[in-house]
């Protein structure tokens, strides 16, 4: 551990480093207001909540630079680079695994400013963007033109294209639409010794590994991508819904598997558990059952016929529900983010000693159900409430998304169960033969299971990788990173 005279000759050396940054950004680039660090320290990550609530001395930055354009975050990252100071990019801090975590002497690079919605292209139906632009101001001006992007994320107003991009996202309708790496056509990022990469938007290309797609998911520790051109489509009108209740959870799935195998042009296809279904859809008086979702988007010809062949499948085993339980989950869909916020939150609506989380895995459809019941009774070992959910479907396999609810004497204690639970979930995970992330990203919290995913010689290759871009090691140096 440095000595305290090594640290305040550390913070003088950072101190006058930051000064000579400002004299080449515009003014208000860097800030060092106390307020403005702490807002800036932390993503959404439940333990971190639950640290700061209960008055944790978190780390925090020793500024927060908030460039405006691309040029602007090549003269950070050079910088940066020169002086080996760690860079932690930070979109709208919507994360929830620790990707975003401060650390000290290190500066947290907003991308909040670059918001920037730039040209639609009609006739390609594209759309170009700065990194730091919210999904729902992008729906709304999208929706004029009679568009959409597609990506739906349950955080679609409170996290940014960059975020999306950063941690490999997929939004509510991706079994339809796809999830970002299906949308993001071209990109613009920043190395770190400050090198600008710009990869021209294209549907797609042979010309070598695609570099798109090595920055998907890369978590801000391979480059700083400041633009987008993605992907639009005609934006549906109106939505219809089929509903079908489920004795069991595997009988579910497998409806639901034969559903999305049989094209159908289902966009939306989602099975609760019926944990969850009590959870989701108990306003509507649900009490027993699984319950499987299927969303079709008004618009694409023989709606009706392909509504007809998904009802003949679902209905074999299950029994018709209505359109209103497809009509109250769209209704509702993002309600989870307030709730969260609540529970989490300073208002901390369930008391002290609770902590709420999702884990989101994916796998083939023959390891479906083991996944399901190997990490559903690791969860319901240490948690009181496990509810789980397949949100984005595959011919091959489907995500399970589980939400459960952790209970202590105090904080102390919630957070020994939950590092407990999460670590074997999370081998529970990978012996049954899944991923450990669908689509949150890896950040702090799984990174010590990255191991056991990869293989020695995969987390060699990762290595290598962040070496050769980043030699200094200055990219968000604890994400990824076991």
């Amino acid at each position: 551990m440095p000595s305290p005279g090594n640290r305040l000759r550390s913070t003088i050396r950072l101190v006058s480093s930051l000064d000579m940054l400002a004299s080449r950004l515009p003014d208000g680039t860097i800030s060092t207001d106390p307020q403005t660090l702490r807002e800036h320290a932390t993503d959404s990550w439940p333990l971190t909540l639950l640290r700061r609530v209960r008055g944790d001395d978190l780390p925090e930055p020793a500024a927060v630079i908030s460039p405006a354009t691309t040029g602007e975050v090549a003269t950070v990252l050079a910088w940066a680079s020169q002086t080996s100071t760690a860079v932690i990019p930070r979109g709208a801090g919507s994360g929830v695994c620790g990707g975003a975590q401060a650390q000290t002497q290190a500066v947290v690079l907003d991308l909040s400013r670059m918001d920037r919605i730039g040209e639609v292209d009609a006739i390609s139906h594209t759309v170009e963007v700065q990194a730091g632009v919210r999904g729902d101001r992008l729906e709304q001006e999208l929706a004029k033109l009679g568009l959409t992007t597609g990506h739906y994320p349950q955080s679609v107003a409170i996290s940014t294209v960059g975020g999306w991009i950063a941690a490999s996202s997929a939004g509510q309708a991706s079994t339809g639409f796809g999830a970002i790496e299906d949308i993001l056509l071209g990109l613009t990022a920043v190395l770190p010794d400050g090198e600008i990469l710009r990869l021209r938007p294209v549907p797609r290309s042979a010309a070598g590994p695609d570099l798109r797609r090595l920055l998907v998911g890369s978590e801000g520790t391979l480059a700083v991508v400041t633009e987008a051109t993605l992907a639009c489509r005609a934006r549906p009108k109106t939505w219809e819904w089929l509903a079908f209740s489920y004795p069991d959870f595997t009988t579910m799935a497998a409806a639901l598997k034969d559903v999305k195998r049989a094209e159908t042009g289902a966009a939306v296809l989602r099975g609760y558990d019926e944990t969850d279904a009590q959870l989701g859809f108990g306003a509507l008086n649900h009490t027993t059952g699984c319950v499987a979702l299927a969303g079709f988007p008004a618009g694409p010809p023989g709606l009706d016929a392909r509504k007809q062949a998904a009802t003949a499948i679902l209905q074999t085993t299950g029994a018709e529900l209505g359109s209103r339980y497809g009509e109250h989950w769209w209704q509702h869909r993002n309600d989870a983010v307030q709730t969260f916020a609540q529970i989490m939150g300073p208002e901390r609506t369930f008391g002290t000693g609770v902590i709420v989380d999702t884990m989101e895995v994916a796998g083939l459809w023959s390891a479906v159900p083991r996944l399901y019941g190997a990490i559903k009774t690791e969860l319901s070992a240490h948690a009181q409430t496990v509810a789980c959910h397949l949100s984005h479907l595959y011919p091959s396999g489907s995500s399970l998304y589980f939400t459960f609810l952790i209970t202590g004497a105090d904080d102390h204690e919630a957070e020994t169960t939950y590092r407990a639970a999460w670590q074997q979930a999370a081998h529970a995970c990978t012996e049954a033969g899944g991923t450990i992330t669908h689509h949150h990203g890896v950040g702090r919290l799984k990174a010590p299971f990255l191991g056991a995913e990869l293989g020695e010689t995969g987390l060699g290759l990762l290595d290598t990788i962040r070496a050769a871009l980043d030699p200094a090691g200055i990219m968000n140096p604890k994400a990824l990173r076991p």
